[in-house]
């Protein structure tokens, strides 16, 4: 019996850690194989999710309530738990999966930040939820959820998200077993409401829900409005951080890092997706993406720890940076391709974990608010290298004469036109060429910070 009680708990103490590894893009291929790419109503689950996730932490910002990363985490518990339980009707009832992606978009939003601070915290006070032991029921469940969705009958999606149920109530038990826990929702501000914060939730939401809906839809009209609206946002953002760039509490450099950290995820998974399916074929997606991205996340801790000792004299800060822009530079040789993704996998993952820690002992912010500024910034730059990304082809594809519903086309791997193969190729050489120039100015932020504290 005693046995029992113990696989139990271990099977109860790593659920939070396979949710805020997972319940990022689990949801997102659900909720996308609901879509027809005809009708606005089934592919409404998908765009609200999305959209949700992305934005989900600039509302998370607005909000200027007193509540610590732990009433954030079992706020993102408890509305995950319920979306699930809501989006096993939708089997029966299609509607339920709208309200289901709205609150798993939150929780996806939320419980990864929240998380992490939750962690940090309970590791200073010396408790930790995770043991190398535990890793065996990470991989246990994991296969579990994997095996499920293998299945190709009209019952997967329901069961996995019955699955997710059972994972959220497993979580909201080993939370509220913490050693230090505490749950306090009595205190809460006058002012409830940042209104830059909440600006940008609502733009980037817009925004994002005009493209998503274009791109699954192919609606060229819809994509218009989405990367107009966009532009104009960049110019306000330009002006904004020219007259605030002075009033930053945290270093230029851990800023733009992130921001670029942000960027690169959005590059590899999205952008990675359209060109190895365009250029090498939609059968070569899982080998030359998809396998050395879950390669580089899970040997991320192995290549940085080698790469600290083997350049133990060198900034820990510069060879993360270098490893960004030794990983872009074989991107841009096909046959090294997925070496590349390999590498740039591991240092988007190293690399967030070592800002998660600059971030956490960052005294100029906030305890509880620390983890969530780094992942806002983080999905800053994910959005704003979506837009861009979608920009450059619109204007790619109005310079060849091409039209825009081609770079619809294009996002949905769904053209063999050669102007489009052709386009998506530039676009390729300018994405890498601009991420390599954006690091190579932080390298630059970088030593001259590190040279100004030393004549200080």
């Amino acid at each position: 019996m005693s046995k029992l009680k113990e696989l139990a708990r271990n099977c109860l103490q790593v659920a939070p850690f396979i949710l805020s590894n997972t319940i990022i893009f689990i949801p997102y291929f659900l909720f996308l194989s609901l879509s027809d790419g005809t009708t606005m109503e089934r592919i409404l689950p998908f765009v609200l999710f999305y959209t949700f996730r992305m934005t989900g932490i600039f509302l998370l910002k607005s909000f200027k309530l007193a509540l610590t990363s732990f009433n954030v985490l079992i706020i993102s518990i408890l509305i995950g738990g319920a979306g699930c339980l809501i989006g096993m009707f939708g089997q029966f009832y299609f509607p339920a999966y709208l309200f289901s992606a709205v609150l798993l978009g939150l929780s996806a939003s939320w419980l990864p930040a929240a998380n992490t601070t939750v962690n940090y915290h309970e590791k200073r006070q010396g408790y930790s939820a995770l043991t190398g032991r535990k890793y065996f029921f990470i991989i246990l469940i994991f296969a579990g959820i994997v095996a499920t969705l293998l299945m190709t009958n009209e019952w997967r999606l329901p069961l996995i998200l019955g699955e997710y149920t059972l994972l959220y109530i497993a979580a909201y038990h080993t939370v509220t077993h913490y050693p230090d826990y505490e749950i306090d929702f009595n205190e809460v501000d006058q002012h409830v409401i940042s209104v830059k914060e909440f600006f940008l939730f609502l733009f980037y939401f817009v925004l994002l829900l005009f493209i998503r809906s274009a791109r699954l839809l192919f609606d060229p009209h819809l994509l218009d409005v989405g990367l107009i609206g966009f532009s104009v946002l960049f110019l306000i953002a330009g002006w904004y951080l020219s007259r605030q760039r002075k009033t930053w509490k945290l270093p230029l450099w851990l800023n733009l890092l992130t921001f670029a950290n942000g960027m690169c995820m959005n590059f590899l998974l999205l952008f990675g997706t359209f060109y190895v399916s365009l250029r090498l074929g939609i059968d070569r997606l899982t080998a030359n993406l998809y396998v050395p991205y879950i390669l580089g996340i899970v040997l991320s801790a192995l290549v940085i720890k080698f790469s600290y000792r083997l350049f133990a004299k060198v900034d820990p800060k510069i060879i993360h940076i270098s490893g960004f822009i030794l990983s872009l530079i074989l991107l841009l040789f096909r046959p090294l391709f997925p070496i590349g993704i390999f590498l740039l996998s591991c240092f988007i993952s190293a690399t967030g974990n070592f800002l998660n820690q600059h971030y956490y002992y960052e005294e100029k912010l906030p305890q509880d608010q620390r983890i969530i500024a780094k992942y806002s910034t983080q999905t800053k730059g994910s959005l704003t290298h979506q837009l861009l990304l979608m920009s450059v082809l619109w204007l790619l594809a109005k310079q060849a004469q091409l039209p825009v519903q081609t770079v619809l086309q294009i996002t949905a791997h769904r053209t063999h036109n050669p102007l489009a193969l052709q386009l998506v190729e530039n676009v390729h050489i300018i994405s890498i060429v601009g991420l390599i120039l954006l690091f190579s100015f932080i390298l630059y932020e970088v030593i001259k910070s590190e040279k100004t504290k030393k004549y200080e």
